[in-house]
């Protein structure tokens, strides 16, 4: 395995191209590791760029200390540029994708030679960082985007995206990030994320692409969101301007296509008349309060905030020694201490559910209690039947469909709750110990993706421990469910199972292709073809009121 290597300022080593200076000298500037550069934006009081400022004209603090002024820019100077583009399901399937990509060409088409302009498509993976050429850029939005996966690793991305702008030749630097989602698969935290951030040296602008219902469900939440598989997210529209404002940059949300016209005037605008400054400070490693003043009344200026490290218990992002891979040793999800390979090399995933750090959504709803984990939805009553057995063999599942998001929804139907989580699996025998009270029916999704999910449902009759059982797929967006095996009974003689009395049985689905098989108890019960979801997580569902005990989840990766 490749040895991983903490991000550290003490290794930039810069080399600076010949840059513009005042009154149209030119200079070949050059620095040692310790300069730090810091992009300022000066506006008059109706948002216009203030031009025409000089060095004497601002002033600039550390920790409230003047520092003198090592290099001075203005206007159209050099940039080296990262633009990160979300390629998820979601970007395509919306046509988000086709809008942002007309930001591409006004952004990329810089005509100055010593540009550097970088772009790289990510999803749930990171996409390999291509380096633009004049022509490439001139060909701009025609851009083949690949696509390599459904979710959003977007704090992974943003990573990469600073560790590879390190060594960029430029003084002035921005990453340009341009997304609908929020983060749902990255291994870093969105604190790790702001210590990097502070750490770096580019600005980060954030673009958010949401629709009516995303930006409205964002704007009305706190600081997390809730998604349809029960996991709580970092709210967008919170960290977005969070993270931009550190690095002394704007968040934008385009909701129309004048909005994002707006958006590239504006962005264009800054990149091209910022003023650049730096400065040589006392230490680097130290982290470290930026101030800039400008000697005009009247006008707003706009910088980072900070630089260095900040002495937090944050643990520093790690990086593969051989590329700018976030580590997977040094940074794994909480599900992989829980995996292990197969005799065929397949992997492997158990949880008893013992560990309440190994990543599953932990609330009222969906919590690890005792000797498992637990899913519990109140009826109209507002409490839950503590004791009462399996019945009800013919719930209906006719619940609105989860709410739209860019990755797996925000809501799930109101007499539903569901939990997922682990690896992504495409063929795989995935089973689990079910036990219940109250009359929902309960069971386990399965190739939850962005489109939607699998569920495969049971519930006891109370009569000689029979068993009913029902397959339907859900579609986000759409009302209702899609039924794909109607509820079918299998006898408890035949099981060798009493679920009367609220014992548990084990569910097991075996998906190959489009092949579909269901076990109960280890009992085959049914098979059939659908194509409708390929690939997506595991996890466990209840519809109605009432409580439900899952035990030992095991998913086995199939060739």
């Amino acid at each position: 395995m490749s040895r991983a290597i903490p991000y550290s300022l003490a290794v930039h080593l810069l080399a600076f191209a010949s840059l513009a200076l005042a009154q149209s000298q030119e200079t070949v500037f050059k620095a040692d590791v310790n300069l730090q550069s810091v992009a300022v934006q000066v506006t008059d009081g109706q948002g216009r760029d203030v031009r025409g400022l000089s060095a004497a004209d601002f002033t600039v603090l550390e920790d409230g200390r003047p520092q003198k002024i090592a290099f001075f820019g203005a206007e159209n100077q050099p940039i080296s540029l990262l633009v990160l583009l979300d390629s998820s399901s979601s970007m395509r399937s919306s046509l988000k994708l086709e809008k942002a990509l007309t930001l591409l060409g006004p952004l990329t088409r810089r005509n100055l030679p010593e540009d550097e302009i970088f772009l790289t498509p990510f999803t749930d993976l990171v996409g390999a960082i291509q380096t633009l050429s004049a022509g490439q850029r001139a060909s701009l939005p025609a851009v083949n985007m690949p696509s390599m996966g459904g979710g959003t690793a977007l704090y992974d991305a943003v990573a990469t995206g600073l560790c590879h702008m390190r060594p960029a030749r430029n003084i002035r630097q921005a990453v340009v990030v341009i997304t609908d989602g929020a983060d749902q698969h990255s291994r870093l935290r969105l604190e790790q994320l702001i210590q990097l951030a502070q750490a770096s040296k580019p600005q980060l602008f954030m673009i958010g692409f949401f629709d009516p219902f995303e930006y409205d469900r964002y704007r009305q939440s706190g600081n997390t969101v809730s998604l349809v598989n029960g996991r709580e997210v970092d709210n967008p529209l919170r960290f977005f301007g969070r993270l931009a404002k550190e690095t002394g940059a704007e968040s934008f949300f385009p909701k129309s296509d004048h909005d994002l016209e707006q958006v590239i005037g504006r962005l264009l605008g800054i990149l091209q008349a910022q003023y650049t400054l730096a400065y040589y400070p006392q230490d680097i490693g130290k982290y470290r309060r930026i101030q800039v003043k400008v000697k005009r009344s009247g006008v707003v200026v706009a910088a980072r905030h900070s630089a260095g490290s900040e002495g937090t218990d944050q643990e520093p992002v790690r990086f593969l020694a051989t590329s700018c891979q976030v580590s997977p040793a040094d940074h794994p999800y909480p599900w992989e201490p829980h995996v292990t390979k197969s005799p065929s090399n397949g992997m492997i995933y158990q949880d008893d559910f013992s560990d309440p750090r190994s990543g599953w959504p932990n609330h009222p709803g969906s919590r690890y209690v005792p000797g498992g984990y637990e899913l519990r939805l109140a009826g109209d009553s507002g409490h839950v039947e503590a004791d009462s057995p399996f019945r009800g063999d013919g719930v209906d599942l006719t619940a609105p469909a989860p709410g739209r998001s860019g990755d797996m929804g925000h809501t799930a139907p109101g007499d539903a709750v569901l939990a997922a989580y682990g690896p992504v699996w495409r063929n795989f025998r995935a089973s689990l110990s079910v036990e219940g009270s109250g009359p929902a029916a309960r069971g386990m999704a399965f190739r939850l993706g962005a489109e939607g999910s699998y569920v495969l449902l049971v519930s006891g009759t109370g009569r000689s421990g029979d068993v009913s059982f029902k397959l339907v797929k859900r579609i986000f967006g759409y009302q209702g469910e899609i039924p794909i095996l109607p509820w079918t009974r299998v006898t408890g003689q035949a099981l060798a199972a009493d679920t009367s009395a609220g014992k548990s049985i084990r569910i097991t689905v075996e998906c190959r292709g489009d092949r579909i098989a269901i076990l109960l108890n280890g009992v085959q019960a049914a098979a059939i073809d659908d194509a409708s979801f390929p690939d997506g997580d595991v996890g466990m569902m209840q519809f109605g009121a009432g409580r439900t005990l899952f035990r030992d989840l095991r998913v086995e990766g199939l060739p």
